[in-house]
């Protein structure tokens, strides 16, 4: 599987909105996987204590 594929991937596991999906691969596209996995938290982990 290839980078952004795999980018993708993890990005809809962790449960962000689809809508979002294409601005944040425009903005983790220079980073490597490893990186990324390290920076994101799963979208209802951000959204969690937001009021």
């Amino acid at each position: 599987m290839e980078k952004f594929e795999k980018m993708e991937k993890l990005l809809r596991e962790y449960g962000y909105p689809e809508k979002a999906i294409p601005r944040l691969m425009k903005e983790i596209s220079t980073m490597n996987y490893d990186r990324v996995e390290k920076l994101i938290l799963p979208y209802d982990d951000m959204t969690a204590n937001r009021t």
